[in-house]
């Protein structure tokens, strides 16, 4: 048995009043915030609206919206092109999410994560500390179930 643990590269991804912790391999792409494209139907707050993307309309949503937290757009914002988990994956490869400036490359271990007392919230799958900063994991699954009526 080897000594060695396991590194995962991740990003962290900030967001409005905290981070998000997704392993690199979800993380497709990080590009310049851009108006998104509106529907002509009421929509959630959650969701923002389509972006354009290698040729692709993708669905745009606030993370924070859907985890019952404040957001708001700065002139640091950015576009996370998320690579999809769920089954329906093939009818949405991707989505993104709005960030509030450039993500963070971090190198993690089975000993530098700890989970924390805080009640993870709806669009959250954990609250960590990873070499005591504090970061959400994201439910991507649940994220997916939100965008999921606005494919086209």
């Amino acid at each position: 048995m080897s000594d060695v643990s396991e590194i995962i590269s991740s990003f962290y991804l900030p967001v409005t009043g905290g981070k998000l912790l997704l392993p690199n391999v979800s993380v497709a792409e990080v590009v310049a915030f851009q108006e998104p494209e509106q529907d002509d139907v009421s929509n959630p707050d959650y969701y923002l609206g389509k972006i354009r993307w290698r040729g692709l309309m993708l669905p745009l949503l606030s993370f924070e919206i859907a985890n019952e937290s404040r957001f708001e757009l700065s002139s640091a914002s950015r576009i996370a092109v998320i690579n999809s988990v769920g089954v329906s994956n093939e009818e949405l490869p991707f989505f993104a999410v709005v960030t509030q400036g450039i993500p963070r490359l971090v190198k993690i271990t089975e000993e530098s994560i700890e989970s924390t007392e805080e009640q993870p919230g709806p669009a959250q799958a954990a609250v960590v500390r990873v070499d005591g900063e504090e970061a959400s994991i994201p439910n991507l699954e649940f994220l997916e179930s939100l965008v999921m009526p606005y494919i086209a």
